[in-house]
């Protein structure tokens, strides 16, 4: 069993973003322990002040680059070296590839015992075999140094099973906390009329940052062959990012700008996503995406593409579909097959429903209870 009493913990994150969407419930568990817990990550936004001013957490700002390969990131691991020397913590706790290979590496310098949170390896099936060959052995390097290693996903988890590691896990993700969204009733078509939907339309959504793997032009291109079969359709975009104005202009080119809605940053999810009919996602890569939990939780279907974590979440013809993110046409005619078919989105969205319960933040608090209870250092 973990002694969190009175221990210093090194909690490592690469993004402020991250802590504050989904780290915050088990920070906290681990004060409730006892534990001092300091927070190392990048500033990126908005989250690093909040959190230290309405979360009450202690935070330290860390040049982290998401890339492993930028050289900002030495500057960082200097840093981390000074405050363990000045602090000398006896636990480090680190997620994300970039924070997981820093803390790693921190624990190594210093013999420090380390748990590491696995969001999703950089290596993956059907992934670039070099960049596989690089990340796995860098990571099975790594875990060495690693005394417990949590997985989200089954496919990751599968990947770690003959490591030298006492201590490896699959959880549920990182909790989904539906106390954050809210099922009150509001008055939807007023709603629909702010982005010029209609009554009768049905909505498709994507909720998701404008980044590469997101795969917003496949998205955008496979909602133009759904619009052609099916005219009475919106399609509601959720998110910020540097690719967003070049989807913009992609939409133009494809004569969709009456159909596409480009939403920003948005802190009413919950409302879009009760306006909707069915989400779309074709990432080329996930860990256990949030985005598509809240798809469930507010019964939704979802086409999505058959990738690791995805496959975790979306039982096929169940709750939605799985689908190569390459071929457009089997998007677009898995979205009409649903579409067309009210009693389908019913019963999908429900089982979605239904199914989110197993990856509740309460959940998920009681798997990293039971792990802290059995792991020994």
């Amino acid at each position: 069993m973990i002694d969190f009493t009175n221990s210093r913990i090194m909690f490592i994150a690469t993004t402020d973003n991250m802590i504050w969407q989904f780290l915050i419930p088990h920070i906290k568990d681990l004060e409730s322990y006892g534990a001092r817990v300091d927070c190392f990550c990048a500033k990126t936004g908005f989250w690093f002040d909040e959190l230290r001013e309405k979360y009450k957490l202690n935070m330290i700002q860390i040049p982290f680059e998401r890339s492993p390969f930028k050289l900002k990131n030495l500057k960082a691991y200097k840093m981390l070296k000074k405050y363990q020397i000045e602090n000398v913590y006896n636990l480090i706790y680190c997620q994300q590839p970039v924070g997981g290979m820093m803390g790693r590496l921190i624990g190594k310098k210093f013999h420090i015992p380390v748990i590491y949170t696995a969001h999703g390896f950089f290596f993956f099936k059907n992934n670039n075999a070099l960049k596989n060959l690089i990340f796995k052995t860098a990571e099975k390097y790594l875990s060495k140094y690693t005394n417990v290693l949590l997985t989200m996903s089954s496919e990751d988890f599968q990947a770690i099973e003959d490591w030298n590691v006492k201590y490896k896990y699959k959880i549920n993700g990182i909790g989904f906390d539906n106390s954050k969204y809210d099922l009150a009733r509001f008055d939807k078509m007023k709603f629909k009329q702010e982005f010029n939907i209609e009554e009768n339309n049905k909505v498709i959504v994507t909720v998701a940052e404008f980044i590469k793997r997101k795969n917003y032009p496949a998205m955008i291109k496979c909602f133009a062959k759904v619009k052609k079969l099916y005219p009475n359709v919106k399609y509601i975009v959720c998110g910020v990012g540097k690719l967003q104005n070049k989807m913009k202009s992609l939409v133009c080119r494809l004569h969709l700008e009456d159909s596409v809605i480009f939403a920003g940053y948005r802190k009413d999810i919950n409302k879009i996503l009760q306006i909707s009919d069915l989400m779309l996602l074709l990432s080329k890569q996930e860990g256990l995406t949030m985005a598509i939990m809240e798809a469930m939780f507010y019964s939704l279907p979802v086409v999505t593409s058959n990738v690791r974590g995805n496959r975790d979440l979306i039982d096929d013809s169940l709750g939605g579909k799985l689908v190569n993110y390459k071929n457009i046409d089997e998007v677009a005619s898995s979205i009409l097959e649903i579409l067309n078919n009210e009693d389908m989105i019913q019963k999908m969205g429900e089982y979605n429903h239904k199914k989110v319960e197993n990856y509740d933040i309460g959940v998920v608090r009681g798997q990293l209870k039971k792990i802290y209870e059995e792991v020994e250092f």
